[in-house]
């Protein structure tokens, strides 16, 4: 009995080494950028939730692959550059004269660097295909408390339409939809803007049109856990509706930001 006890308690000791090497292993590959400026600045959002400004930084051999609609070439780096938002003596956003947010404090970095060979070692259900992530501090140092194995699970979703990168739109200069899908007649309305759903509960009746409308900058796209149903991406100022045929009580978030509590929300579906 003490043997097998100590036996499952290995296994289990094993398997925690082996999550932890998953989460860090592959990030040991990936150096600091620190020419990251001598790339293009392709992508900058405001996180209003979260009161910070991103940007994003790469080559112009991925922006090209990304405008043509191709994967992204081997070698690519992409790194995210996080400041805290400028804020006035109350706490209010300081802004610029077209309303953005001011960066201040520098925060940390991200960083996707694709090689070949790379991510053979991961399971199916993480891999990104040949892509690595990163995390730094502001000063350029390895960031051993960001567990990069969840950088995976939020990007998987979105490889085979996007190579696993989010901003993947951004790079190909895919901001705005022009000729959006009109809102079904009948349709309860949510909408997105500066990363939050409004309102966040909706109740129809069941085999109504729900329909979120996007006009925040970055895409958005929908999940509704338990239905099967999502929207196709949404760029700024497209629409996306799912039905609900049974009644019940419904969960959805964000595929992009699966973990923001204010683009998660109800659906209450009744009969």
């Amino acid at each position: 009995m003490n043997l097998l006890r100590c036996a499952a308690i290995a296994l289990v000791g094993w398997a925690v080494i082996i999550s932890v090497e998953w989460a860090h292993a592959g990030s040991e590959r990936v150096a600091f950028p620190a020419n990251y400026k001598s790339g293009l600045l392709y992508n900058e959002v405001d996180r209003e939730d979260i009161q910070e400004v991103h940007r994003a930084y790469t080559s112009r051999e991925a922006i090209e692959a990304a405008k043509a609609g191709k994967p992204l070439p081997m070698g690519t780096v992409i790194t995210t550059v996080n400041y805290k938002a400028l804020l006035d003596p109350q706490g209010n956003p300081i802004r610029d004269a077209k309303g953005n947010l001011l960066a201040g404090e520098l925060l940390r970095f991200g960083v996707m660097e694709k090689r070949s060979g790379w991510g053979a070692e991961y399971p199916d259900n993480l891999r990104n295909g040949e892509w690595e992530f990163a995390a730094f501090t502001a000063d350029g140092k390895s960031n051993a408390q960001v567990d990069t194995k969840a950088c995976m699970v939020c990007h998987k979703p979105h490889g085979h339409q996007l190579d696993y990168v989010k901003t993947y739109f951004a790079m190909a200069g895919k901001r705005v939809e022009t000729n959006p899908v009109p809102v079904p007649t009948g349709a309860v309305v949510a909408t997105v803007v500066r990363f939050a759903v409004h309102p966040a509960r909706l109740t129809v009746q069941a085999g109504t049109p729900v329909t979120w409308i996007n006009i925040d900058d970055p895409p958005h796209q929908f999940l509704v856990e338990g239905a099967g149903l999502k929207t196709d991406y949404l760029l700024k100022g497209q629409t996306g509706t799912v039905v609900l045929k049974e009644p019940g009580i419904y969960h959805y978030r964000d595929t992009f930001y699966p973990d923001d509590e204010s683009l998660k929300g109800v659906l209450e579906a009744r009969k």
